[in-house]
């Protein structure tokens, strides 16, 4: 098992992580990793499963489920019975905006740094309820200050006087950003709006405490950093909101009370809930948060820095409070000569698949304000040495031209 002194790095990597040869990861914000001995569990809990699955689906579920319960709630500062587990945050978030009683005439507001599915679930969700009344929040680099963000979003709300649910991201996808969550939530409750926050990235990254944040819905995975197998995260509910918010899939337990509710959801794989426990206890073996994020942070500054001087751009210029210590976006050059590669959706994403595909390096890019950012990502396994291989292939493309 896992041990608070080992070094991170290559050292990490060998030991605890099987990646696939010859490639390079620096997206772990995307999809995460699993370690290797969680894998292993996984596969035995599914021989488990598949051994007797009578026996299994009818009875040995729940108290796998409420352990994992249990164990995802003292990692977030929540009451175990306000959390369930759905596969993933876009999950749990289209749970809360297609259970919600929407009037004729209702709106919703989110931003433009908010994920793109999440865009799109607000906008299915308007047009199937509300009308279509679907808002963004504009927030442009440069970011000058938190105040910035809360005023402009308290003035997008009182020009909005219909809208009902704002959906805040405590840490965007695309950008990196975390949004001063606190202090946004209060100018929603002032309002009378209810706040759904996705916080897809949040979990393992920053302190969570759910019951002193006090949103109204908070949905957020463990499968990005805290290591359990994907299809694995949380839907927090406050309570006063856990008769109506019940799951997409109706099931057996149907009003049979809001965990049973989501615990039987028909036969599915489970699996990665169940690991949850397994999970935290290898990032508490890990140094826990504070051990984990130090280094991350330290080595992005770092990379991010060093990439940027090397292509001549620069970082996003947001205040330190809006920084997170696991990823981080660095904008690229034009590319003239090559229109493969144009400040566009499409561009982006011909970028991103050539630089996994012809090689190997795993990140993100995105089309933000009209110029190509790319997301860089550090965990434990990461080492300077993958971010200079990048860095040399991105000198290659963008300043020689090959």
């Amino acid at each position: 098992m896992a041990k608070a002194g080992v070094e991170f790095g290559a050292e990490v990597k060998k030991k605890y992580f099987h990646f696939k040869e010859a490639f390079t990861f620096l997206n772990h914000a995307s999809y995460g990793a699993v370690p290797t001995h969680i894998r292993e569990k996984q596969k035995q809990l599914l021989d488990v499963v598949n051994d007797n699955p009578d026996v299994f689906y009818r009875q040995a579920w729940k108290p796998f489920m409420s352990t994992a319960i249990q164990a995802a709630a003292e990692f977030l500062g929540a009451d175990p019975n306000n959390v369930v587990l759905v596969q993933n945050a876009t999950t749990g978030i289209n749970t809360v905006l297609k259970a919600f009683p929407w009037k004729k005439g209702d709106e919703i507001l989110a931003t433009t740094h908010t994920y793109c599915s999440i865009q799109n679930t607000c906008r299915k969700a308007a047009q199937i309820s509300t009308g279509g009344h679907f808002h963004q929040l504009e927030i442009n680099f440069p970011i000058k200050d938190e105040e910035e963000i809360v005023r402009d979003m308290a003035s997008a709300i009182d020009e909005h006087p219909s809208v009902r649910i704002v959906l805040l991201d405590h840490i965007t996808s695309p950008t990196a950003l975390l949004m001063p969550l606190k202090r946004m939530i209060e100018e929603c409750r002032k309002r009378g709006v209810l706040v759904l926050i996705d916080g897809a990235h949040a979990p393992g990254q920053i302190e969570i405490n759910l019951e002193e944040l006090c949103p109204d819905f908070y949905v957020g995975n463990f499968h990005k950093w805290v290591y359990t197998p994907r299809g694995c995260a949380f839907l927090w509910v406050h309570k006063d909101h856990q008769n109506w918010c019940t799951p997409l899939v109706t099931s057996y337990m149907y009003d049979k009370g809001f965990q049973l509710e989501y615990g039987q959801q028909g036969t599915r794989d489970d699996t990665p809930y169940f690991l949850i426990p397994d999970a935290i206890q290898f990032y508490k073996d890990m140094g826990g948060r504070e051990r984990i994020t130090k280094y991350t942070k330290e080595l992005l500054d770092s990379a991010c820095k060093m990439i940027a001087e090397r292509l001549q751009t620069r970082l996003a210029e947001i205040p330190k409070s809006m920084e997170v210590p696991g990823m981080k976006i660095v904008l690229l050059p034009d590319c003239t000569y090559n229109e493969r590669y144009s400040n566009t959706w499409e561009g982006s994403q011909n970028l991103q698949f050539d630089i996994m595909n012809k090689h190997r390096i795993h990140v993100t890019v995105n089309s933000i304000q009209g110029r190509l950012y790319m997301r860089l990502a550090a965990n434990i396994y990461n080492e300077m040495a993958d971010y200079e291989k990048l860095a040399d292939l991105l000198v290659k493309l963008f300043k020689e031209g090959e």
